[in-house]
């Protein structure tokens, strides 16, 4: 049998593969349409869109979705502070490589297959054209070796820079709330070496889960110990939205 780490390896070599083609797969029975759109981009009747307010597309994992409606979700809550329009696409338990060809399993109750970040990106293309590209996930990513998953992460970010180059690419540092202080290996300095590695200078990096170092956190934290609680996705947003106005990025008012 082969080892995890080589279908890491086979893995990262097939998505660099693919992404110096331009090109990316997506298992044929996979539905599309889990990309979710949040009530504020909805148009009500009689009622014309903003075009002037920008929109922000987040490709994430469980922590990003949350527990009910799109438009509830920590990352929409988040973006809808900004002063954007959200639109989600997200997918429990995958990541830069979780879910992938890596580990692929059954989601949406056998009715499809998981997919990672980057065999998502050609999908989303053809339906969005944000005006920021957010990437939160990686949490699933740990079973792989750190270098593994840096460059799989870079990789992706590059991937999402090419599919929509006009759009700000912003990755959000993977953390669990219940243990704020834990990088899950990241390392310092992951920011540099993110953009080095994708190429992306204009990267944005957030960590909005270090805010809550050294605070209690319990009572933000949802029955299963890990996923947030609602008042804790109302605090991730609340964090998120802090996170990326501090890094530079102005609320739209």
């Amino acid at each position: 049998m082969r080892s995890r780490h080589a279908d890491v390896v086979l893995a990262l070599a097939a998505i660099l593969a693919l992404t110096a083609l331009g090109v990316a797969l997506r298992p044929q029975n996979t539905p599309v349409t889990r990309a979710k759109t949040s009530a504020a981009e909805m148009s009500r009747p009689g009622v014309s869109p903003e075009p002037s307010r920008p929109t922000a597309l987040v490709i994430g994992d469980a922590y990003t979705s949350g527990s009910g409606l799109a438009e509830m979700s920590y990352a929409c809550n988040a973006v809808t502070k900004m002063g954007w329009l959200c639109n989600l696409a997200a997918e429990p338990g995958t990541g830069y490589i979780s879910g992938g060809t890596a580990n692929r399993f059954p989601i949406d109750q056998g009715t499809g297959q998981s997919t990672s970040f980057g065999e998502r990106i050609p999908i989303l293309a053809g339906m969005y054209k944000p005006d920021f590209v957010i990437l939160d996930g990686g949490r699933s990513d740990t079973f792989a070796p750190r270098v593994d998953r840096l460059n799989v992460t870079a990789s992706t970010i590059w991937q999402a820079h090419q599919t929509w180059p006009d759009a700000r690419i912003v990755y959000v540092q993977p953390r669990f709330l219940n243990k704020p202080e834990d990088d899950l290996g990241a390392g310092k300095g992951l920011a540099t070496s993110l953009k080095v590695a994708s190429g992306v200078k204009d990267l944005v990096v957030v960590d909005p889960i270090a805010s809550f170092k050294g605070a209690a956190t319990k009572t933000l934290i949802s029955p299963d110990g890990k996923n947030p609680s609602e008042a804790g996705e109302r605090a991730l947003a609340s964090a998120l939205a802090k996170a990326l106005a501090n890094s530079g990025i102005p609320p739209t008012t």
